[in-house]
């Protein structure tokens, strides 16, 4: 070792310190300090979108998208892979290749199972259930259709939605029963409840049943969509946005990510070929040698450097620094 090096670790003093004391003295203190600012100032969270929440304030469009789901005309009813065989949002053929491996079948996962459940405390739901469930596919449709019609021109009074007359069967006490199960907050649970297994619990349909329109309309009115960065913009004004998202958001505005069909595929390669090329950057000739280029270990050991530079008992050696 030289002595300008010795002469660095005879600077600093050592002395004992007990490490386990000083994280749990930090720990204590910060979760303090985070506790007495939660209750001070609140969580800077806008509340979540929930399906009660969604069917309360816009009945309308709550039913509309019950009755994509029963139609198949939803977002997921016709998403494609990996929930069904849909193509509505094929991006790849790796996606078509990976197959169904969470299956949904939006009619009956998002709307019959969980207005069968509610027919056991709520009987009137049941001759509406059983005549749609024994008529032929061709009718279904034809009732779905008529309905989607007079949704339209649909009014919403008291949490009930009114339709003028229509050849549409069964499907408004369907859509009603839908409307009191979201509106309840039941439909959610309905939702995410087995019925193999009581106790096991699956969030996948929960949060697949707002796709669409719920969740494109929300977002747009806050700027946080992804034409607009928005998924770096704070939803709460006053507090910063997910600033670390700043790359993967770039990515997706360049154009021929932004105009390409499989957007997200391109977006998610362009991120790892990044990573690779960070993870292998002491491997790279060129950029392996930055830190040596660059010299920021000078502008934080300036002081040493300033000192110790022309120290007339400094060693004539430079010191090595690592790349």
């Amino acid at each position: 070792m030289t002595k300008r090096q010795l002469e660095a670790v005879e600077n600093y003093r050592a002395v004992p310190e007990d490490f386990v004391k000083h994280l749990i003295g930090t720990l204590v203190i910060v979760a303090g300090v985070v506790l007495i600012a939660s209750i001070l100032f609140g969580v800077p969270e806008k509340p979540p979108l929930t399906i009660k929440a969604y069917a309360s304030a816009h009945p309308l469009a709550f039913e509309q998208v019950a009755l994509n789901a029963l139609d198949g005309q939803g977002a997921i009813a016709s998403y494609g892979p990996p929930y069904n065989h849909g193509n509505a949002s094929v991006q790849t053929g790796l996606q078509t290749a990976v197959g169904v491996i969470h299956p949904i079948h939006a009619n009956t996962d998002f709307v019959l199972k969980p207005l069968s459940m509610a027919a056991a405390i709520n009987p009137a739901l049941r001759p509406a259930l059983r005549t749609f469930t024994h008529a032929t596919t061709t009718q279904q449709a034809r009732w779905e259709a008529a309905f989607g019609r007079a949704l339209l021109k649909g009014t919403s009074k008291n949490g009930v939605v009114a339709t003028p007359p229509a050849n549409d069967g069964p499907v408004p006490t369907l859509m009603n029963g839908m409307l009191q199960l979201g509106r309840s907050g039941l439909l959610s649970g309905a939702l995410i409840r087995s019925h193999a297994i009581v106790t096991r619990f699956d969030n996948q349909n929960y949060l697949l049943f707002l796709q669409g329109t719920p969740l494109q309309t929300i977002p747009a009115t806050q700027a946080m969509l992804g034409s607009n960065w928005g998924i770096i913009h704070p939803a709460v004004n006053g507090y910063p946005g997910a600033w670390w998202m700043t790359i993967p958001t770039w990515i997706y505005q360049w154009s021929f990510v932004a105009n390409n069909s499989a957007a997200d595929a391109l977006a998610l390669s362009i991120g790892f070929l990044f990573w690779i090329a960070l993870a292998l950057i002491p491997w790279i000739p060129g950029l392996n040698r930055l830190p040596r280029y660059l010299g920021v270990h000078r502008l934080i050991w300036k002081q040493f450097y300033r000192e110790h530079e022309n120290h007339p008992d400094s060693d004539q050696q430079k010191p090595r620094h690592a790349s």
